[in-house]
């Protein structure tokens, strides 16, 4: 109801929210759903291959709803990214590619959604027994061919942990 050129005067009043940032960063990532830990490579390329998958993932933030895709995570695994070439599965033998051994990451991930309770969208498992697993809790992986999906299917954002550290994957699903 102001004319042009009319001064009007509003009393500021100040609300402080229900939730600060303090108290929500305290409520995030708390919780361990779920964690695995095994012993890392057997070669050094391997090592470095988990460890650049590791580095890939660690961190990685999903809302409620979220689809994470390993391979869209991880991107193309090549020489240039600094992947090395390591013993890896294709069909019944073993052969060299780059970025071989990454599956012990996607494997220990897929470990911890289940233990996490999250949905799982799409997962193959090796056409052999893997070492570093419990037997059928693996994930194969291949740029261009099997992917490991899952959904977080919480009411809440979760966060991956992964490192290589003191010879050992480390990987872990907090909520």
């Amino acid at each position: 109801q102001a004319n042009p050129g009319d001064v009007l005067q509003f009393p500021y009043v100040k609300i402080e929210p229900l939730i600060s940032t303090e108290n929500l960063e305290e409520a995030l990532f708390r919780d361990v759903l779920g964690t695995y830990t095994a012993r890392s490579g057997s070669s050094y390329n391997r090592d470095i291959n988990l460890r650049l998958a590791c580095e890939a993932l660690d961190g990685t933030i999903l809302n409620p709803g979220d689809v994470f895709s390993y391979n869209k995570a991880l991107g193309e695994r090549t020489p240039e990214k600094g992947y090395k070439p390591a013993d890896s599965y294709e069909g019944s033998k073993t052969v060299q590619t780059y970025g071989g051994g990454i599956c012990q990451a996607s494997s220990s991930l897929y470990y911890c959604t289940l233990l996490a309770d999250l949905e799982i969208v799409y997962r193959t498992n090796h056409g052999f027994i893997s070492s570093y697993m419990p037997y059928g809790m693996d994930a194969t992986v291949a740029w261009g061919g099997p992917d490991f999906q899952f959904r977080n299917n919480s009411n809440y954002p979760i966060k991956i942990e992964a490192e290589v550290s003191d010879g050992y994957v480390k990987m872990r699903i907090l909520g």
